[in-house]
């Protein structure tokens, strides 16, 4: 009877850890294959993450290397501008250093020589001074 006892007992203990053993086994590799899987997905999303930061890199660098190129210009714009401002104070300084003699040598003129002096202070004919004024390009009233 003790050997029917021995003989039930590891045959039903022996179901029960099998069972459990396999048990265990199975929900231990269930347990590995998700953390597994939630380490894909973690992986996965960083290669996303580094693939996005890569090509807003790429982006970045193209941006700046199209604001140099446009800040060259820029530089370049400014550089001729600058030269050509230069080129008209230095033609407005000539312009004003000949008006200022000229009209030295008008008053000196009108000084000296009566005739001149007599011509100048004589009014223009009706309609000749609107004519002058719009042969330069001039509108009457205007007195520039």
């Amino acid at each position: 009877m003790s050997a029917i006892i021995k003989w039930a007992i590891k045959t039903v203990v022996g179901r029960w850890v099998t069972g459990l053993l396999i048990a265990s086994l199975l929900g231990g590799g269930a347990w590995k294959w998700y953390d597994f899987k939630d380490g894909l997905r973690e992986e996965g999303v960083q290669e996303c993450v580094q693939e996005i930061n890569e090509a807003t890199m790429e982006a970045m660098e193209q941006a700046l290397e199209d604001e140099r190129a446009a800040n060259v210009l820029l530089l370049l714009e400014l550089e001729f501008a600058a030269n050509v401002n230069a080129e008209a104070e230095e033609r407005h300084r000539k312009d004003v250093a000949k008006m200022t003699t000229i009209e030295a040598e008008m008053r000196t003129q009108r000084e000296t020589d009566e005739t001149y002096r007599e011509w100048s202070d004589t009014d223009l004919p009706s309609g000749v001074a609107d004519r002058l004024r719009e042969a330069a390009g001039s509108t009457p009233g205007n007195t520039d």
